[in-house]
C-alpha cells in the first residue's frame, strides 16, 4: 500500500512538473537560444545591409554536351524536371549535384536555369544548337547567408519547418513569460508598466510619419530568344540641357576579362564614350559594375544626391545606354528637372536591349 501512494506520488509531482509554466518556460528558451541570437543578430546586418559591403565571389564553368545528351534535352523541351541523363552529366563535370531550387526556363535556341541558392546566386544556359554549356555560381559570403536564413530565402523545405518550429517554442516562451511576470507581479511595481511599454513603444514608432529617399533607376534587360546571348554593356549619365555629361551614375560591363579586355568593347557605347568613355581611367570607384543578365537591376541614387542639389537648376537628362556583342544598341532618355521640389517618376520603354526603365526621385 506503501509503495502504490508512492508511486502515486512520485506520477503526481512529474505531471504537476510537467504542466509547471516554469518549466516550459525554461525549456522554450533553451530551445530558442541560438536561434534568437542568430535572428537577433541578423536583424541588425538586415537593417544595415546597404551599409555593409560584400565582395562577391564568382566562379565560372564552360563545357559542351555530347550529341546524344544534346539530343535527349532537346527531346525534353518545355519540361519542368531536366532528364536524368543531363543531372549525372551535370554532376560528373561541375562536381556537385544539380540542387532541388532551381528554375527551369525554356526558349527555342537556349535552355536557361536559376540557381537560386542562400547567400548567393547561380544559373547555367545550354545552347540547344550547338551544347555550349556556361554556369555562373556567386558565393556573396557568410554574412549574406546568414541574412538569407534569417528570410527563409532560398533555404529550403528543412530550413523553413525549423522556422515554423522555432516560432512556435518563441511564442510558448512570450506566454509562459507573461504568464511568469503576472504570478511575480505583487512585488514588482514596474512589472505592468514594462510590458505597456513594450507594446506601446513600437506603436509610437510606427505612427512616426516616414520620408523615405526613394532615389533610384530602376532598369529591365529583357530576355532575348537569340542562339547566342552576351549580356548588355550598359551606362548610365545625367546630361545637361546641351547635352553635355554633369555626372557618370553606372557602366557595366565584362570586369571579369583577362587584361582588362572588357574594355576595348566600351566604345560600343557610343554616346556615352563621346561625352565621357575616353576620359576616364576605368574601373571608376561607385561607377563601375559587372555585366547584368536578364532581369531587372536598381541604382540607387542616394550616393549622387547632394551632387544633384549642387547642379545649377534647370533641364536635365538621365540617358541609359545599352550595346551588346552580336546585337544592337538602344538608348533611352529620361528628363527630370532640378532641383526636385515634387516626387518624380519618369519612365521610358525600351524596344530591344532594354525594356520598361523606371526614374524615382524625391525632394
Amino acid at each position: 500500500m506503501t509503495r502504490v501512494r508512492s508511486v502515486a506520488k512520485s506520477s503526481n509531482r512529474r505531471l504537476k512538473k510537467l504542466f509547471d509554466w516554469r518549466t516550459w518556460h525554461w525549456m522554450s528558451s533553451a530551445v530558442c537560444l541560438v536561434g534568437m541570437l542568430l535572428f537577433a543578430v541578423t536583424g541588425i546586418t538586415l537593417n544595415h545591409a546597404s551599409q555593409i559591403e560584400a565582395a562577391p565571389t564568382t566562379y565560372a564553368k564552360e563545357a559542351v554536351l555530347p550529341s546524344a545528351l544534346l539530343t535527349q534535352l532537346n527531346a525534353a523541351a518545355e519540361q519542368t524536371a531536366l532528364p536524368r541523363s543531363f543531372q549525372s552529366w551535370y554532376q560528373s563535370h561541375t562536381g556537385t549535384a544539380l540542387p532541388a531550387l532551381q528554375q527551369v526556363q525554356w526558349s527555342e535556341y537556349e535552355l536557361y536555369v536559376a540557381l537560386p541558392r542562400a547567400g548567393g546566386d547561380g544559373w547555367f544556359s545550354v545552347a540547344l544548337d550547338s551544347g555550349e554549356f556556361y554556369q555562373e555560381i556567386t558565393d556573396r559570403g557568410w554574412l549574406s547567408y546568414l541574412n538569407d536564413l534569417h528570410k527563409g530565402r532560398n533555404t529550403g523545405f528543412a530550413w523553413r519547418m525549423f522556422i515554423d518550429v522555432f516560432s512556435v517554442a518563441c511564442i510558448v516562451f512570450s506566454v509562459t513569460g507573461l504568464w511568469l511576470l503576472y504570478k511575480h507581479s505583487r512585488g514588482r511595481k514596474s512589472t505592468w508598466p514594462l510590458v505597456a511599454a513594450g507594446f506601446v513603444l513600437p506603436v509610437l514608432v510606427l505612427m512616426v510619419p516616414v520620408h523615405a529617399k526613394a532615389d533610384e533607376v530602376e532598369i529591365t534587360i529583357p530576355r532575348l530568344n537569340v542562339a547566342e546571348y552576351h549580356p548588355p554593356y550598359i551606362a548610365v549619365w545625367l546630361a545637361n540641357s546641351k547635352q553635355q555629361r554633369v555626372a557618370d551614375i553606372a557602366v557595366w560591363y565584362d570586369v571579369n576579362m583577362a587584361d582588362k579586355e572588357g574594355e576595348k568593347w566600351l566604345k560600343d557605347l557610343r554616346l556615352w564614350w563621346r561625352r565621357s568613355g575616353r576620359s576616364l581611367s576605368m574601373p571608376v570607384d561607385g561607377v563601375t559594375g559587372a555585366t547584368r543578365r536578364p532581369g531587372t537591376a536598381k541604382i540607387d541614387l542616394a550616393p549622387w544626391r547632394n551632387e544633384f542639389k549642387a547642379l545649377p537648376a534647370g533641364e536635365y537628362t538621365l540617358f541609359v545606354e545599352a550595346a551588346r556583342e552580336l546585337g544592337g544598341r538602344e538608348v533611352l532618355k529620361l528628363p527630370v528637372t532640378l532641383p526636385i521640389t515634387a516626387p518624380v517618376t519618369v519612365i521610358a520603354e525600351g524596344k530591344s536591349e532594354l525594356a520598361t526603365t523606371i526614374l524615382t526621385m524625391e525632394p
